[in-house]
């Protein structure tokens, strides 16, 4: 019997994953397959979630690359 956890439990995982201590453009990219495993499960909402996070990064450390595929993968 496969049970999906319930949607919390994948917003708490998110939060845990934006407070670890890691490099920015490494957590970006851990930001926008988390994204991706969640847009191909039909999770937009979550989707969103985890590229708005990745892109937030992505401003701060000023990666010009991992924007272009974030504002990609939001439109």
């Amino acid at each position: 019997m496969d049970i999906d956890p319930p949607r919390w439990w994948h917003i708490l995982k998110i939060r845990v994953l934006w407070y670890l201590p890691r490099e920015p453009r490494k957590k970006i990219k851990i930001f926008l397959r988390l994204g991706d495993e969640y847009d191909q499960l039909g999770e937009e909402r979550l989707a969103n979630y985890c590229y708005d996070l990745s892109k937030k990064l992505a401003q701060d450390a000023g990666t010009i690359h991992l924007l272009k595929k974030i504002n990609q993968r939001l439109q």
